[in-house]
């Protein structure tokens, strides 16, 4: 079995309430994160402390190189300064697995003096247009 490199991966975005289909070409160093939110579920017949999963906690994280003329960053821009969301939907290969769903966007924007201005992007997964994330 052949390993994936990061550069296999393809993170896609478009227009909030449907499945992202533009390739966001600019994109780099790309990341996502699932963690359980636990709950406490100890009681007296055990001494050791128990939990169990209420939920999950999902993140996309990536960065892009400060492009002006770039269609998506004036949308995650605009989307970001009004609380809207957009789509984003990650696969690690081609056709392999990730999400797909709507996300509120934050932005982290870097001007370093001997290197190219990133503008760091942390979305968290939103029902605003009605979609919840889907893995496949």
């Amino acid at each position: 079995m052949a390993k994936r490199m990061g550069f296999d991966g393809r993170l896609y975005w478009g227009a909030a309430g449907s499945t992202a289909a533009t390739e966001l070409k600019i994109a780099r160093d790309v990341s996502y994160k699932l963690e359980p939110t636990e709950v406490d579920v100890s009681d007296r017949n055990s001494i050791v402390d128990l939990s169990d999963v209420a939920g999950i906690k999902f993140s996309l994280e990536f960065e892009v190189n400060n492009q002006s003329t770039d269609a998506f960053i004036a949308a995650f821009r605009t989307a970001a300064a009004a609380g809207t969301a957009i789509a984003f939907r990650t696969r690690d290969s081609a056709s392999g697995w990730g999400v797909d769903a709507d996300f509120i966007v934050g932005i982290d924007e870097s001007q370093p003096l001997r290197d190219a201005q990133r503008i760091k992007v942390t979305c968290t997964p939103t029902d605003k247009n009605g979609r919840v994330p889907v893995w496949n």
